[in-house]
């Protein structure tokens, strides 16, 4: 596993290691018969460095499988060094290229895009809140510009109108100036894409400027993740909507939501379910293979003959890209038992797939 350990996503990359050890300790550390062996590389979040690293466990470590990676511009970075290496990749990273113009035959992707994010967003605020007046909000790198670039589109096309776009650099430690604009422009609802310590950092800020509850917020689920940012701003973030793959309280979370707990973790959040998801895609690639992933190309049909069922829910994968279709959910932050902020299913956008190559 390729993954961020240290930089701004350390939380995550902490959360997705342990969903995926949580899953091989489910198996006793044996897949189809086989041992299992784990090794773990921090990327630092830097495209070079998840380079570095990629190439280590796959010459220097000879390892079977690569998997991993949470920022975008890692994951593309990546793309040609699995890929040359012909090496069997479940990439976790959601950038759409991966899924478009950089399709790679050895890349198998059990999440979402950040189109899928960034459209039903578009849909969920068109309907639901309002169909003007929107003020998008981000981090200024590959991920923050896929995502709300998908919202702005798709909201135009349904007929809305995009106000200003703000952004901020990766890592930012103040968000007044942003929070001022946007207090000044009295938009009638925000979207926003923050991730790991930026989300905390913008939720706590979004608080005491007292937006909260004063202008509508919908983001990524990155933004109010379950695990990762809701136990730290508390109530900054209720009231907010975001769209994700992830909830936990879709049905389908709910195995994996007690034996989390069990080990005793939090209520997990996005990047540890999608480790545990990574790890049952992993599994059942080689229960189907009866252990032998060696022939790659039958492996990568044998993934995408039958869904798998996991921790997202109903999953198949699309044939012409690798990439898992998924059903999004839409999150309300609500208050659960205790007084603890809960993502709460409100709605799902069912069998959300990415328009893939030739877009």
């Amino acid at each position: 596993m390729v993954t961020s350990l240290s930089g701004p996503f350390a939380a995550l990359g902490e959360s997705m290691q342990a969903g995926m050890q949580l899953l091989l300790k489910q198996s006793g550390n044996i897949l189809a018969g086989r041992p299992i062996e784990f090794l773990v590389e921090d990327d630092q979040a830097k495209p070079e460095e998840g380079v570095r690293k990629a190439r280590k466990l796959i010459s220097q470590d000879r390892v079977d499988v690569v998997c991993g990676v949470i920022s975008s511009g890692v994951a593309l970075a990546m793309r040609d060094v699995v890929t040359e290496a012909k090496m069997p990749t479940f990439l976790l990273g959601s950038a759409n290229d991966l899924a478009r113009k950089a399709v790679s035959p050895f890349i198998v992707r059990p999440t979402k895009t950040n189109w899928m994010i960034g459209t039903t967003a578009a849909r969920w605020t068109y309907d639901k809140i309002s169909k003007a007046r929107v003020l998008t909000v981000g981090s200024d790198y590959a991920a923050g510009r896929e995502y709300i670039g998908d919202f702005a589109q798709t909201y135009k096309n349904l007929g809305g109108s995009i106000g200003k776009q703000l952004w901020t650099p990766l890592g930012s430690a103040d968000f007044g100036p942003l929070l001022t604009t946007i207090s000044s422009e009295r938009p009638d609802v925000v979207f926003a894409f923050f991730a790991g310590s930026d989300a905390v950092r913008f939720l706590r800020q979004w608080k005491e400027y007292r937006l909260a509850g004063r202008v509508p917020l919908i983001g990524t689920g990155s933004c109010f993740d379950q695990a990762d940012v809701l136990p730290a701003v508390g109530d900054a973030a209720l009231g907010g909507y975001n769209t994700f793959q992830q909830s936990p309280t879709a049905p389908a979370a709910a195995d994996f939501n007690r034996a989390y707990m069990a080990t005793g973790k939090p209520l997990p959040g996005e990047f540890s379910t999608n480790g545990y998801v990574c790890g049952q895609s992993i599994k059942a690639a080689l229960e189907r293979m009866n252990g032998d992933i060696s022939d790659w190309e039958k492996t990568r049909q044998a993934l995408f003959d039958q869904p798998l069922q996991t921790a997202f829910g109903r999953m198949p994968f699309d044939p012409r890209n690798g990439q898992a279709i998924l059903d999004i959910y839409v999150n309300e932050v609500r208050r659960g038992d205790g007084g603890a902020m809960v993502n709460t299913v409100v709605h799902t956008y069912e069998g959300m797939r990415d328009p893939g190559p030739g877009v």
